[in-house]
């Protein structure tokens, strides 16, 4: 716990440390914890149910076409729990995403001539998903309250100054004040590793993170145009 809290106090002290005692069972399974409870509590709700529900529907209907009646009844009767994890932000905290961030990590420092082994990359990647495991925290009330997966954290439903559908806010709409807070904590951490500055990272991974998110806003916004 008192890593937990101090990723969240103190990040750069607590980076180094994790970088010096690389230990990370007891951090993943609470964060993973945390996660789990968030999500059964909200899906354990008839309004949580509905909105995986209509989550579903809205992928379904910006990549494949309209969803039927028969398709819609199948989809009560059995609700699609896998979507709500690559929801509002969930899919940063799934175990293959941290595993593949920490290989990134350990790629990324050797790039740089700088030796990381992979476990101190996954202690880095995993202490990362705190603020994550907090954005759900702060989420799963207000996806009851919105009846919607989608992230209230996100900046385009923060911001509010572009026109809904549109280029810029579906792009915003896939970028989280929390995902890039993670961002930013994984280059700490990184940095801790390397003895390199956190800036020599940051703007890497900001650059991966918005590709991924600029990616998957041209995806749907292609794929709705033509539907």
């Amino acid at each position: 716990m008192r890593r937990v809290t101090g990723v969240l106090r103190h990040p750069r002290a607590m980076m180094a440390e994790v970088v010096q005692h690389p230990a990370f069972v007891t951090t993943w399974v609470l964060v993973l914890l945390v996660v789990a409870v968030c999500g059964g509590l909200l899906l354990s709700t008839p309004i949580g149910q509905q909105a995986l529900i209509d989550e579903r529907v809205r992928v379904t209907e910006a990549l494949v076409g309209r969803v039927d009646d028969a398709a819609y009844d199948r989809l009560r009767s059995d609700p699609p729990v896998f979507i709500y994890l690559t929801s509002g932000g969930q899919l940063l905290l799934t175990p293959p995403i941290t595993l593949v961030m920490a290989a990134g990590l350990m790629a990324l420092a050797r790039f740089d001539g700088a030796r990381v082994t992979f476990v101190t990359a996954l202690a880095i990647a995993v202490h990362a998903t705190v603020v994550l495991a907090v954005q759900q925290v702060v989420a799963a009330p207000l996806h009851y309250v919105n009846e919607s997966l989608t992230s209230p954290t996100n900046l385009a439903g923060m911001l509010r100054v572009f026109n809904e559908g549109s280029v810029p806010a579906r792009l915003l709409g896939t970028i989280d004040v929390f995902g890039l807070w993670w961002t930013w904590l994984l280059a700490v951490g990184l940095a801790a590793a390397t003895g390199r500055p956190a800036r020599q990272y940051i703007w890497r991974l900001l650059a991966v993170y918005i590709g991924v998110a600029a990616l998957v806003a041209a995806v749907f916004a292609v794929l709705g145009d033509a539907l």
